[in-house]
């Protein structure tokens, strides 16, 4: 069963010269005649996907190729210009750990939000939040404001949540290198449950032998195009024969 379909989706986006024009500066250049409708640039371009149910894909890529920008689309943080999207299923994406979070409040607070919004009741986010609190190791922490945590801390913390709910769909952008080593070995046991469960996992990584070894498919990003689909050793085998050649 299915449970993403990406069709024909691209995504144009704003070039970084335009996010840093200022107001100032724009006004400016249409007194003097000079402004320029900004650039966009084409991130990514016509991705069709069908992910099935219980498939570990791993999505590889040089820098800038829309690896993340790919996830984003899937779990909804950023919509596309063209194109369709279709998720079935509870989807927990751990990109950006702790961006969702509300740095004036209370860690406690963060784990009922986080909850509620993937989906689940402030009840039963009560219910889980002794042991995100102790996994995440911040038993002593649940009334401190997050702005009060280290960037570590805001990051084992967002780990815990996404990893403790055990969604239907698991989104990962190069987040098992959280942690001191105690904190990613024991990460890594979490992350294996996953593996043998029925959830489907999507992961960005650089590192081509965990690609090899936890995904069963891969998918080779190049410029926001799917260069290759297909088994993951395949896969790889093919990208790096490209960036010797390169």
């Amino acid at each position: 069963m299915e449970v993403i379909r990406l069709d024909n989706v691209s995504l144009w986006r704003r070039t970084q010269e335009e996010f840093s024009y200022d107001l100032k500066k724009t006004l400016l250049s249409v007194f003097e005649g000079k402004y320029r409708k900004p650039a966009k640039k084409l991130v990514l371009n016509k991705i069709n996907l069908v992910v099935e149910r219980g498939e570990k894909i791993g999505i590889i890529g040089a820098n800038g190729s829309g690896k993340s920008t790919l996830l984003k689309i899937i779990c909804g943080i950023l919509q596309p210009t063209t194109g369709s999207v279709r998720v079935r299923g509870q989807i927990a994406p751990l990109i950006e750990l702790g961006a969702v979070f509300d740095a004036e409040i209370s860690v406690m607070d963060n784990i009922l939000l986080y909850g509620v919004l993937l989906g689940f009741s402030r009840t039963e986010m009560r219910e889980r939040a002794y042991s995100i609190l102790e996994f995440a190791e911040l038993e002593d922490y649940a009334l401190v404001p997050v702005k009060g945590l280290s960037s570590g801390m805001v990051a084992r913390l967002g780990f815990s949540i996404a990893t403790d709910v055990q969604p239907d769909i698991l989104i990962l952008d190069e987040v098992l290198s959280v942690g001191d080593e105690s904190f990613k070995n024991k990460s890594k046991q979490r992350m294996n449950k996953f593996w043998d469960a029925k959830a489907t996992v999507l992961v960005v990584s650089h590192s081509m032998d965990f690609i090899k070894q936890s995904c069963n498919k891969a998918i080779w990003l190049e410029k926001g195009n799917i260069k290759l689909s297909g088994e993951s050793n395949e896969v790889v085998k093919s990208y790096f024969k490209s960036v010797n050649q390169k």
